[in-house]
């Protein structure tokens, strides 16, 4: 029959430090945990609303850039219910709002010079001014305003339609 091993004097004496040791290293982790988190949830959040930004301010770029490019067809759309041709700046202002209505853009926010969209050759320029707000509310404070202003324009020429 093996005998138990028994434990030096001195090991007896290490032992209590070794496990203090191994105390304060879980313990330095947890306070770099706690350190690092504050920092990763700001570059996430920070991350995500860039992301959100700029899908937005695309999604309007094109969108500004279809009408556009509708207003310089001379083309005009047809009211479905009476059959009767909708004007050409309300016809370009739809075009977009097809576009960006999930982003609550109006026609209100919608510029269209000349106003009624232009005579052949002529240049027509497509403004559209958009509030985008901050979502995250972490980032409405590293930031310090919750809403950004911004404005995209396209300007083209007409083509030689005929009325």
């Amino acid at each position: 029959m093996a005998r138990p091993v028994r434990r030096d004097v001195r090991d007896r004496r290490r032992e209590p430090r070794i496990r203090r040791l191994a105390r304060s290293v879980g313990g330095q982790s947890l306070v770099e945990f706690v350190l690092a988190i504050p920092v990763f949830l700001v570059m996430m959040s920070g991350m995500f609303e860039f992301s959100r930004y700029y899908i937005h301010r695309l999604t309007i770029r094109n969108a500004v850039a279809e009408g556009t490019r509708y207003a310089t067809t001379g083309n005009f759309q047809i009211d479905e219910e009476s059959g009767d041709a909708i004007d050409r700046a309300t016809s370009i202002r739809n075009t977009i709002l097809e576009h960006t209505s999930r982003f609550g853009v109006t026609s209100g926010d919608i510029i269209i010079t000349p106003e009624d969209g232009g005579a052949p050759e002529e240049v027509v320029t497509v403004r559209l001014n958009y509030e985008y707000e901050v979502a995250m509310p972490l980032m409405e404070h590293v930031l310090g305003t919750g809403l950004f202003d911004f404005q995209v324009s396209t300007s083209m020429r007409n083509e030689p339609f005929f009325n």
